[in-house]
């Protein structure tokens, strides 16, 4: 027997074990995208891991505008599990619509890091789980991950660097979806009368590397969540430009202070 007859075997082995589940029906997680959903079929797929490469820690940003509104689709408690303390801020959670009600953070040792996240994942909530770490999981750790949200329905996300040297086939990925998401500059908007033009929204770079049972893509995607300034960049910093004193009004520090935000 062929290797490609054994996999094939295998997927029809896995079909028919999930029709027994309680959670054989499918559901997605939309991105928010319209191009994206279409292009899976509706979204992420819940009861499957998905894996978000960072490529640069400047780039985080960028992932989190991709995975935040995902998370705010689903139905029970996102826990965010990490092994070192979880930088989210809840005004930017509050913006993407995360629940802060329906948020639990973990923090935990390296070693424990996908332990925990097993548990979580084995978990019957209808979970979503985001583990976020320095470890580059193994595709035997990865397919336990797998086993514990096909058989509980939670869906896990792997937020980790992968710098863009990295070629992203080397490591195993028996996730459902592989991304790199990346800033990606915006469109000045031009008005006149102004003298520098609006900036526009925020735009990504976003890249299906892999997909189970489909293609690759490539998307330039606008963030509706950060919209255009109301007023010219100038305009904006003239604004919160500080009134002039006399001179002597001033202490020296406080004098030390100004020329230090100036410089």
């Amino acid at each position: 027997m062929t290797t490609d007859a054994v996999a094939r075997l295998r997927e029809q082995v896995r079909r028919l074990e999930r029709r027994s589940l309680p959670h054989s029906h499918t559901d997605t997680l939309p991105t928010g995208h319209s191009a994206v959903d279409e292009h899976l079929g509706g979204g992420l797929k819940t009861g499957s891991l998905h894996d978000f490469l960072i490529s640069d820690p400047l780039e985080i940003g960028a992932s989190l505008a991709m995975l935040l509104p995902i998370l705010k689709e689903g139905r029970g408690p996102v826990f965010w599990i990490s092994d070192t303390p979880a930088e989210l801020n809840a005004c930017g959670l509050h913006q993407s619509g995360v629940s802060l009600e329906h948020l639990v953070c973990i923090e935990t040792q390296p070693d424990n890091l996908l332990s925990v996240a097993e548990d979580v994942l084995r978990g019957p909530e209808r979970a979503l789980a985001v583990v976020a770490g320095r470890h580059v999981p193994t595709l035997k750790e990865i397919r336990r991950l797998n086993l514990a949200v096909e058989a509980s329905g939670n869906t896990g996300f792997f937020l980790r660097s992968a710098p863009l040297a990295q070629a992203p086939g080397k490591d195993p990925c028996a996730c459902a979806t592989r991304w790199r998401i990346l800033s990606h500059p915006s469109s000045p908007q031009t008005l006149p009368g102004l003298a520098m033009p609006l900036p526009g929204s925020r735009r990504l770079s976003a890249a299906l590397l892999r997909v189970r049972g489909g293609r690759p893509a490539y998307w330039i995607l606008d963030c509706t969540d950060h919209a255009p300034l109301s007023r010219s960049l100038d305009a904006l910093l003239a604004h919160r430009a500080p009134p002039a004193f006399p001179p002597g009004k001033l202490s020296d520090r406080q004098t030390t202070r100004c020329a230090r935000a100036g410089t």
